[in-house]
């Protein structure tokens, strides 16, 4: 960052040889998965709370809320859900 007392603070030396164009790309992009992971922990907190998306999550009828949440769900979904949340990730 560059917030006074420290001024510009690098402690890994990751912009040693970069411009402002790199740091305004980094900064950017650390804003970005910072909102990012806002949202994934405000959907846990939600399905925690017991909101759910209503209808199926699959062809045989399954209902979103039939799934445990948090790790659980990982054993409890099928392989080929699995298999595309990986992919997708």
């Amino acid at each position: 960052g560059v917030q006074p007392p420290l001024g510009f603070f690098d402690p890994l030396g990751l912009l040693e040889d970069a411009d402002q164009e790199r740091f305004d790309r980094l900064r950017y992009v650390e804003i970005k998965h910072g909102r990012i992971c806002q949202l994934a922990f405000l959907g846990q907190i939600t399905t925690r709370y017991g909101i759910h998306l209503p209808g199926s999550i699959d062809n045989a009828g399954d209902s979103f809320d039939s799934f445990p949440n948090g790790w659980a769900a990982v054993t409890a979904i099928p392989q080929a859900g699995l298999f595309q949340i990986i992919a997708f990730v």
